[in-house]
């Protein structure tokens, strides 16, 4: 701290403006980093109220059935529940062979599983799976975050979860049980056939109307640093900081002008009088006319320090008349 008080107030005042560009520029990364988190939970957000209007559409029709293609026996239509076949005639088409189609039914659930899929295999950044900690099929098994998120879901009455973990923002919604999720979910004795086939339990049955079933879970990578941080910079935040930098500079020309070379002035006069032979006649340093009565306290100084100098030189007359 001594060592800063030696240093000519110039070099002061640039160490101080250094100082503080580095905590507003620490300040400024911390923001953009707040908000760049902010940004990313509300695409999570984005992608859950899709991944949930899907699911609702898709219940609205009690599924969504495939047909699969008798000229294409490579084709796969996945996971089912239900099959129904029709006949597929083809006299009015000589290029088919007359077969038979299947159309199978994928319940709302099985369809959002299928998206998420697609979505994980995909080279999207927003990932998303379904899940809960009462699954029937084992892919739908919750990690160590969905189950952080569901209890604290269920202890808290909140909506949603997040928190970044990993280089990553995990965002979890809460899914919660109606009475077409009981259709599969409830109990099990009443569970589709082709249900209870699949998945015999117990896992996965006893769903309550209104109460938590699981949530959709979202992981989207966070790739922020101080390189992206000045990449995401348009032309409005380099015109400010253009015209901070000039604001800065003309701080510092003010000072000089106004603090810094009125001080010297003030020095210089005070060691000339100090070094001078009683008697000399010494210029004085006047800034403006009349600073005696100015309010400005470098020009205060000055008055008083020519003041003393002038009590000095008439005590010193005083004496040699003596």
């Amino acid at each position: 701290m001594n060592a800063f008080k030696k240093l000519s107030l110039s070099f002061q005042f640039i160490l101080l403006l250094i100082v503080l560009a580095g905590i507003a520029g620490v300040a400024s990364y911390l923001v953009g980093s707040s908000v760049y988190v902010s940004e990313t939970r509300n695409q999570a957000r984005t992608v859950a109220d899709m991944v949930d209007n899907f699911g609702q559409w898709a219940t609205r029709y009690r599924g969504v059935w495939v047909k699969d293609d008798p000229r294409n026996p490579k084709q796969e239509v996945g996971s089912f529940l239900e099959r129904e076949l029709s006949a597929a005639s083809a006299a009015n088409d000589s290029t088919a062979a007359p077969n038979e189609a299947a159309f199978h039914r994928k319940n709302p659930a099985l369809v959002q599983r299928e998206l998420s899929d697609i979505t994980i295999a995909s080279p999207a950044k927003a990932k998303f799976r379904m899940t809960s900690d009462r699954y029937m099929n084992p892919n739908n098994a919750p990690s160590d975050f969905d189950k952080v998120a569901m209890n604290a879901i269920r202890e808290s009455g909140a909506s949603e979860y997040s928190e970044v973990r990993g280089g990553q923002l995990l965002y979890a919604r809460r899914l919660v049980a109606d009475k077409g999720c009981l259709t599969c979910h409830g109990a099990p004795a009443a569970a589709p056939a082709a249900v209870k086939a699949l998945y015999p339990g117990p896992q996965g049955y006893g769903y309550e109307e209104g109460k938590l079933a699981g949530v959709i879970s979202v992981a989207i990578p966070l790739d922020f640093s101080l390189v992206n941080f000045v990449q995401r910079f348009d032309n409005e935040v380099w015109l400010a900081l253009a015209a901070m930098g000039l604001g800065v500079l003309g701080l510092l020309l003010f000072i000089r002008q106004q603090v810094i070379v009125p001080v010297r002035r003030v020095r210089e006069f005070a060691l000339a009088a100090a070094n001078a032979e009683p008697g000399t006649s010494i210029a004085k340093v006047d800034f403006i006319e009349g600073e005696h009565v100015s309010r400005n306290e470098i020009h205060e100084l000055n008055t008083a320090v020519k003041a003393m100098h002038t009590s000095i030189e008439y005590l010193y007359r005083r004496m040699n008349k003596r």
